[in-house]
């Protein structure tokens, strides 16, 4: 009898149907053609918006946006090889994810991705989780965006055949943070693609040192500080915003969710709130922030491809001699690093100002 029920349960095994696989990061789960910027319609590129599966550092299966610029002409053997672009702060608002404008998030990105295009490189563009689709997006939380960046790479190459699975990754402020953590895990995270380097313009690195100057902080700064706040929420879902924000600011708060940056700190300036609204109410509070900022602060782990960092000296978003710091920490980590600093040029100007020396460094890396 025993040997009967083993035989009819093993025929039930094989006949049962089997069960569906789960779908891995980078799925793409839709992707619609999008008129393109005039740069990059002239640059020959065809554009698509993207819908991708990626997965949140505590391992729930996400979706996310973005876009995919696809160059024009044959493409050559083995594929197109693909930058994964990491935007600048935009805000934490779904309103603010930059697949949903044309100017991709502004400050001359459109002519910049460009560049790239016109190479015969596919750019792959994330919104980031959180920004344009459910929950909210986990600004500066280093393993959050470098896996969105990743999984870019796979759903464009699930869009076409003709990309590759050798890329790079180029990111700019917020963006430059993204894409040095993203180098930290494409030999894990990122296996099975061919990672070739990062590329870090004025990267915001480690947020730590400014936990001592929230007191002073000017209004053009309250946003982002708020913006901090969020990301470190969706993080740490039990921070208490009374901890970090005088009950003015804390009123203030919820347009980090409605609104995008340029908004927020334009009426910001105009409340002119006093230091002390954005002032930890305890010194324990400041030092959990500190630990949480800490925790996020790039880079962290040697890369296993090399790092390019551009910053412009007048800069006054994100400090040179920060960026200098972090350069230096991943060169001892083993990442083999270059810096290149730029006399006369601010936060934004470094994206353009640059460019004359990231593309051939790209070049020679993309290209062998």
């Amino acid at each position: 009898m025993r040997t009967m029920m083993v035989a009819l349960l093993f025929a039930a095994l094989l006949t049962a149907p089997a069960r569906p696989a789960v779908a891995a990061g980078g799925t793409l789960l839709e992707s619609r053609p999008i008129a393109v910027p005039d740069e990059l319609a002239n640059a020959g590129a065809t554009g698509f918006r993207v819908r991708y599966l990626s997965t949140s550092p505590k391992g729930r299966r996400i979706e996310v946006t973005g876009v995919v610029f696809l160059p024009s002409g044959t493409a050559p053997p083995g594929g197109r090889p693909v930058i994964s672009w990491a935007h600048g702060t935009t805000g934490v608002s779904d309103r603010c994810s930059p697949s949903r404008d044309r100017e991709l998030g502004g400050y001359g990105h459109p002519g910049y991705l460009a560049g790239f295009v016109r190479r015969g490189y596919v750019v792959a563009a994330t919104d980031y989780e959180g920004l344009g689709t459910p929950g909210v997006h986990p600004y500066l939380i280093a393993e959050s965006q470098a896996r969105s960046v990743v999984d870019a790479v796979r759903a464009a190459r699930d869009l076409s055949p003709d990309v590759s699975g050798v890329w790079l990754t180029v990111g700019h402020s917020q963006g430059g943070h993204a894409a040095m953590a993203a180098g930290e895990i494409a030999a894990g995270y990122g296996r099975g693609l061919d990672f070739r380097g990062t590329v870090a313009l004025a990267p915001i690195t480690d947020n730590r040192p400014y936990v001592d100057q929230l007191s002073q902080l000017q209004p053009f700064d309250h946003g982002y500080y708020m913006a901090i706040l969020a990301g470190l929420s969706a993080q740490h879902p039990g921070l208490r915003l009374a901890d970090y924000l005088g009950p003015r600011a804390r009123r203030e708060y919820p347009r980090i969710h409605t609104t995008c940056m340029t908004e927020l700190t334009n009426r910001l300036i105009k409340l002119n709130l006093p230091g002390t609204e954005f002032t930890p109410a305890t010194s324990a509070a400041t030092a959990k922030l500190r630990g949480w900022l800490g925790d996020n602060a790039v880079p962290r782990t040697r890369s296993t491809a090399p790092m390019l960092v551009t910053q412009g000296l007048t800069d006054a978003l994100v400090s040179p001699a920060q960026t200098a710091k972090a350069a230096k920490r991943a060169q001892a980590l083993g990442t083999p690093t270059k810096l290149i600093t730029y006399p006369g040029t601010d936060h934004f100007q470094i994206i353009r100002s640059s460019a004359p020396d990231v593309l051939p460094w790209i070049d020679a890396r993309l290209r062998r």
